[in-house]
């Protein structure tokens, strides 16, 4: 049986193996376009994201892969630490690996954030093997659906066409989506611009450690072509509290993203290196 996380195996390695264990559980099907028809059960302002993004007439999302460059903080009033990330992202099983690379005290730092079936799980080591963070567990992975959710939302728009997902309209700018993955459930509010762009993310799901706040959003801005979609290329993470400020402990900016990508081109941690 497959371990979650093998206590003594670095995160660049388990990040390497797992990538390599889901390309080959879930290998690309035959890639079919997205249609108009696709789009008939959505929302107006979900429907019209989507075009927006340019999904229509585009192969239908199976993978995808994401390089950013990300500031992140631990804490409010704390310095804000360069952190380039690679994810690779599964689509029909979902699975998501983020392995970021940083240094704190002047040591480096690599993490692994991993979704999959199995679970979620977050693992931070300083020079490899030293324990900085690990967490894991039911509400770490509820908390982690809605961050693989804002992905789809956010960085592969096209899978939002799925009948995992149920939608409430709330007015012409906002909606509810509901994403169930197997036995988890979680739910955000999407917020859309007059434009049609999506703009804010937000959900009172994703709350699973101590610092965590009662609502997690993802404001989005700077919208460009990446050749694949148009997508919004910087955003920010953001926990809010019912009885002190607001924290904002993520900066992001997207550098590239290629859906569907073969077994044989998915990239392994080396490739995070040439950014670190």
């Amino acid at each position: 049986m497959r371990q979650l996380f093998p206590d003594l195996t670095r995160v660049t390695t388990r990040f390497d193996r797992e990538v390599d264990h889901e390309a080959t559980v879930q290998p690309l099907p035959r890639v079919v376009p997205v249609t108009e028809a696709d789009l008939a059960h959505l929302p107006a302002p979900v429907a019209r994201y989507l075009r927006r993004a340019g999904v229509v007439g585009r192969p239908r999302v199976h993978n995808f892969v994401v390089e950013m460059d990300a500031e992140l903080n631990r804490g409010p009033g704390e310095p804000w630490m360069q952190t380039p990330v690679l994810q690779v992202s599964f689509v029909d099983h979902p699975s998501r690996l983020f392995l970021l690379r940083t240094r704190m005290h002047g040591l480096p730092v690599s993490g692994l954030h991993q979704y999959s079936d199995l679970g979620a799980s977050m693992h931070i080591r300083m020079l490899g093997v030293l324990h900085i963070v690990d967490a894991a567990g039911e509400a770490f992975t509820h908390a982690e659906t809605v961050t693989v959710l804002n992905d789809f939302c956010v960085m592969a728009p096209a899978v939002l066409i799925d009948a995992r997902f149920a939608w409430q309209a709330l007015d012409d700018s906002r909606v509810l989506v509901t994403f169930h993955n197997g036995g988890r459930i979680v739910r955000a509010q999407l917020t859309f611009d007059a434009h049609g762009d999506l703009v804010d993310f937000s959900s009172d799901d994703r709350h699973a450690l101590e610092n965590d706040g009662d609502t997690w959003r993802t404001p989005l801005r700077a919208y460009r072509e990446f050749g694949v979609a148009r997508l919004a290329s910087e955003g920010e993470a953001i926990w809010h509290y019912r009885e002190k400020p607001a924290w904002t402990y993520g900066r992001f900016h997207l550098r590239s993203v290629r859906y569907n990508v073969p077994p044989s081109e998915l990239p392994h941690a080396e490739q995070l290196d040439a950014h670190a």
